[in-house]
């Protein structure tokens, strides 16, 4: 894939990045100020001081009631230089068989051009590749030797792979490469499992900042095994106010919840974290594949969370909205991989057709999709599903109507979907609704839709709400029922 690749080519010597100080909570330049340059006398830097405060205190409002009592401070000596280059040994003979690293290596003679961005893609015969991650319907592979672009993503469409393969298991797969947005991987066809076997060594890299987005060798080793050591979490909320279940530690490197989910805290210490590496949503994470890839030394105090500071909602919880459209159902974490398979379904309780073209879908940060196609307008007691993804065949089989790319994103842990009538400042609320995956919610789990009980509930409390049970899909892996009555109203 070319996100940085070209910049890295040309200089071989991958100088490494520098790293980005303010999510660590650290020294920030000349943002930061010594308030003695401020005043001359004692008396002048308290004023300017409180003033300071006051101001602070009148705008600000926190996002989560635990604040980090101390927030790790960026004393670490500079990023030295990567210590791995690619290498041209490791591309097919051209015109020979496709391996991983013509996929994923711009310099082999093979390499696809132009990289495919949409299914079908360029169809592969990967033989022989090793299974190093299996997280439902999304599993990674590499080539046995290993190094630089030797892994990749490869997608199930629904289909667990986990039942039958294990990580070490040989396998040939066949499918379509392509870059899902951005992200490489294989749409699968089929799969043989070859042999069973032991995984290769995760690749260590000099400092963990070279693995991070922008990072000086990431895009070599996207869909890679690797691991990092002595590392520590230096930001729990890293999208605030968004909250996608991500943290970031030492190098500012994020690690993700695709598989496994760490309660993050400042002060947190870890001898290692190890997972395949992945790209979505614009950055680099590590993927932890269970419990025993998160090697930690220390865990931080239950206050050490990130300060997050963000305007209120622009929507109070308790404002219900005009309810001419009500957000009835939907799934902020499908099984596998969230990327195009995450959808809103919205209902008309009224006895009259509504129209929403032009509506706009909200959440309370700064996230907004306006609502824009043909046939956007639901019939008195119908329905109309929005997604990430309209291709049936690669959304989970949901039968979405309006399609709105990266445009919109629901996160894995706390989210909130608002629904005007427009996309001015002054539109009104039609509806919005609230969700977590903390107590008192019991009712948020992978693969399952949250369903509306009532449309005349209010959606922001975890009462109106409980998880779908009718299978649905290809293979019937998720439940829920979109664009279709809810279960939890049967």
């Amino acid at each position: 894939m070319i996100r940085t690749r070209y910049a890295a080519f040309a200089s071989l010597l991958l100088v490494a990045a520098c790293p980005d100080d303010t999510s660590t909570g650290g020294d920030t330049g000349a943002d930061v100020m010594d308030q003695d340059t401020l005043a001359e006398t004692d008396a002048e830097a308290d004023a300017v001081e409180d003033a300071v405060s006051d101001v602070e205190d009148a705008t600000d409002t926190l996002t989560d009631t635990f604040i980090a009592d101390t927030v790790p401070t960026d004393t670490a000596p500079p990023i030295p230089d990567a210590d791995v280059v690619a290498s041209f040994g490791n591309c097919s003979d051209p015109g020979g068989s496709v391996n991983i690293y013509d996929l994923q290596d711009p310099q082999c003679p093979d390499h696809v051009w132009p990289e495919p961005t949409q299914n079908p893609g360029y169809y592969v015969e990967l033989d022989g590749v090793v299974v190093t991650g299996l997280f439902g319907d999304t599993f990674f592979v590499q080539e046995a030797g290993g190094g630089p672009y030797s892994g990749i993503a490869v997608f199930a469409h629904g289909e667990p792979t986990d039942t039958d393969l294990a990580v070490g298991d040989r396998v040939n797969i066949t499918g379509g490469y392509t870059e899902f947005y951005e992200n490489s991987q294989v749409y699968l066809e089929t799969y043989e499992k070859v042999s069973s076997g032991t995984p290769p060594a995760p690749y260590v890299p000099v400092h963990p900042a070279h693995l991070a987005t922008e990072g000086a060798i990431a895009e070599m080793f996207e869909g890679v095994l690797v691991s990092v050591e002595n590392v520590e979490t230096t930001n729990t909320r890293p999208d605030c106010p968004k909250e996608y279940g991500e943290f970031s530690v030492t190098g500012n490197l994020r690690i993700d919840d695709l598989g496994y989910k760490w309660d993050a805290r400042l002060g947190d210490h870890f001898a290692s974290i190890t997972g395949p590496l992945y790209y979505a949503f614009g950055n680099f994470k590590i993927e932890p594949r269970d419990e025993s890839d998160v090697m930690w030394t220390e865990k931080g105090a239950s206050t050490g969370i990130s300060k997050c500071i963000a305007s209120e909602c622009q929507a109070p919880a308790e404002d219900p909205g005009t309810k001419q459209i009500v957000i009835n159902e939907h799934m902020p974490d499908p099984w596998g991989s969230d990327l195009g398979q995450e959808w809103i379904e919205l209902y008309n309780p009224t006895n009259s057709a509504v129209n929403i073209q032009g509506w706009q879908l909200r959440d309370c940060g700064d996230q907004a999709f306006t609502l824009s196609g043909p046939n956007l307008t639901i019939p008195p007691n119908g329905y109309l599903v929005v997604g990430m993804n309209s291709n049936f065949s690669t959304n989970g089989g949901v039968p979405v109507d309006l399609a709105y790319g990266t445009g919109y994103y629901l996160p894995n842990t706390v989210g909130a979907i608002l629904l005007y009538d427009g996309n001015q400042f002054g539109s009104a609320l039609v509806d919005q609704i609230r969700y977590s995956r903390f107590e008192p919610w019991t009712q948020f789990f992978s693969g399952r839709s949250l369903e509306r009980v009532s449309p005349t509930n209010d959606g922001t409390i975890p009462e109106s709400w409980k998880a779908g049970t009718k299978n649905f899909g290809a293979d019937d892996e998720q439940q829920g029922t979109p664009g279709a009555w809810n279960s939890a109203a049967q």
